[in-house]
């Protein structure tokens, strides 16, 4: 729907060299795509589960049978990485070599290491499943039943079939298949961010209650950017929902099962994020940044550090687990090797201590979301329906455990900002909102003065990690500051005595706590501002 100030370009080191590039110098908040889903939305077979043929039997169905819209959309994503003319130009390759095997190195003269592990490797294990060469068999004979060919018109076949299997799974949304958006590479610290579509759009509308005037609301996402972006730098997401609030070793194996490619660990990981070889890993204090009040949030080299250090766990920077290695096969090499069983002993402890944090994160996540939806779907007066569920006890419970999680994770990682502590916090302080926003009948005033005073040190802690490894412009940074200052707010509303108790960085006096609240506010207006939800009149101009 619209392409703002960026072009495809075809010489970057990342993404096998293709990607989007700022045409221009670009401010936070630019709007650099709209675009609809060129294919929404799955099967309802495929739902929940991990994209296999019965997506592609999906596409072949477009159309109603008639064929004509299914060979449109595959030749569309005969452009998707793997992309139809490279997988050929690889199996030529190895054709002429007479093999599928390599040097015992993972490469073969011709043959791009991540090409061999990305589509050789993929598809040799695909060919080795007789259930899907089977289904494989099954689809090609419904292709050629409905006449859908390539695009150059010469039928599919099994690698045509496995290719578009791939492409699915390394470009696919949870929403459908984007054609621009599937373009954007993998960053760590990536420089735009993906709007879903809000709740009420998609939805069939009716206006002044006529049948006649019944309506489909648009369904697009938009890209914009997060900061600054110089003249020809490539514009990069990251491919996970939450991709700073889960571990370097689940996010390595979730990026390497979905798409085929390595973070690495320590000093791979380091090259990933293009840190300077003169930078120092050993963390981040809160004497370098707290206190000092020229330090720029929005530099590069200090925000990829503060990413870095917020995977240390006691100072160290954890393996991944053996499993995944052995999985992850040819990329054994990007893992650093210790001869000392102590440092082996260590990272292993390092990474259950992660592995333990999330899980307790994802089971209590669950118990929330329970009953959120427990709260949102009560009926009448809530003090009538709370006592028969228990879902006030439940939540204030919920709560204390969250605080208790972010005070055991703290000590067990021996790192304030840890990337793990700020899911822990967000959902700290997602609880205690829970609480005061939907159990205020059953609070003393004493009991949800000390709510906000749970709440206050923990978003705090929350918005100075999100300010390092975000930068200050970022739309979550907007959203922990408009949390602070309501925080600020209702405790100075109803106990500045015990706001003052909590000795707060910045905000040893009542004046400092007013002008903290207003400097809080501010910001998050300001950041907002960088992002207004102008979809319609960018589309109405370029019409």
């Amino acid at each position: 729907l619209y392409l703002g100030p960026m072009a495809m370009s075809s010489s970057l080191a990342e993404g096998g060299g293709r990607g989007y590039v700022a045409l221009r110098d670009l401010p936070p908040g630019t709007c650099v795509l709209i675009e609809e889903p060129y294919v929404e939305g799955w099967s309802e077979g495929q739902m929940g589960k991990e994209l296999g043929l019965e997506s592609i039997r999906h596409l072949l169905r477009l159309g109603g049978g008639s064929g004509k819209r299914a060979g449109e959309v595959l030749g569309a994503l005969e452009e998707l990485h793997p992309r139809r003319e490279k997988v050929e130009e690889v199996f030529a390759v190895l054709n002429e070599l007479g093999t599928t095997g390599g040097n015992g190195n993972g490469d073969v003269d011709g043959v791009e290491p991540l090409d061999r592990i990305q589509i050789v490797n993929m598809m040799k294990d695909m060919d080795g499943d007789f259930n899907h060469v089977n289904e494989v068999q099954s689809l090609l004979a419904m292709a050629k039943e409905e006449n859908i060919t390539n695009s150059d018109g010469s039928p599919l076949n099994s690698r045509d079939i496995n290719r578009l299997l791939l492409a699915l799974r390394y470009n696919g949304f949870e929403s459908g298949i984007y054609l621009h958006f599937s373009m954007f590479n993998h960053d760590e610290d990536p420089n735009c961010i993906k709007f879903r579509p809000s709740p009420e759009e998609g939805i069939e509308t009716k206006a002044n209650n006529s049948d006649d005037n019944a309506r489909k609301l648009p369904h697009y996402s938009e890209a914009r950017t997060t900061r600054y972006v110089r003249k020809g730098e490539a514009l990069t997401l990251h491919y996970l929902e939450n991709p700073r609030e889960v571990s370097h070793a689940t996010r390595r194996k979730i990026l390497w099962d979905q798409h085929r490619f390595d973070i690495g660990v320590e000093n791979a990981y380091r090259k990933f994020l293009h840190l300077p070889d003169d930078v120092t890993f050993n963390g981040i204090s809160d004497d370098d940044v707290g206190g000092t009040k020229d330090y720029d949030y929005d530099d590069q080299t200090n925000r990829r550090r503060a990413i870095y250090a917020s995977e240390l766990v006691n100072g160290e920077f954890p393996d991944s687990s053996l499993e995944e290695h052995k999985a992850m096969g040819t990329i054994n090499n990007t893992t650093n090797s210790n001869n000392g069983n102590s440092k082996d002993q260590d990272e292993e402890e390092d990474v259950t201590v992660t592995s333990n944090i999330e899980k307790s994160l994802d089971d209590l996540e669950e118990m929330l979301q329970e009953l959120q939806h427990i709260f949102q779907n009560t009926k009448g007066a809530l003090n009538q329906a709370l006592p028969s569920s228990g879902a006030f006890e439940r939540a204030a419970a919920l709560e204390l455990t969250f605080g208790e999680l972010v005070t055991a994770s703290r000590s067990s990682l021996g790192n304030d900002h840890h990337i793990l502590l700020s899911r822990c916090r967000r959902m700290h302080l997602d609880s205690i909102e829970l609480v005061l926003s939907k159990c205020s009948d059953f609070l003393t005033e004493k009991q949800s003065v000390e709510l906000m005073a749970r709440f206050l040190p923990t978003v705090q802690m929350l918005l100075e990690s999100q300010k390092r490894r975000l930068g200050s412009h970022h739309t979550h940074v907007a959203a922990t500051y408009h949390d602070f200052s309501m925080g600020i707010q209702s405790l100075l509303s109803h106990s500045s005595r015990r706001l003052l108790s909590l000795k707060l960085e910045g905000m040893g006096s009542l004046e400092e706590c007013s002008m903290m609240e207003l400097y809080c506010r501010r910001e998050k207006e300001r950041i907002e501002r960088l992002y207004p939800r102008d979809v319609e009149e960018i589309l109405e101009m370029v019409k």
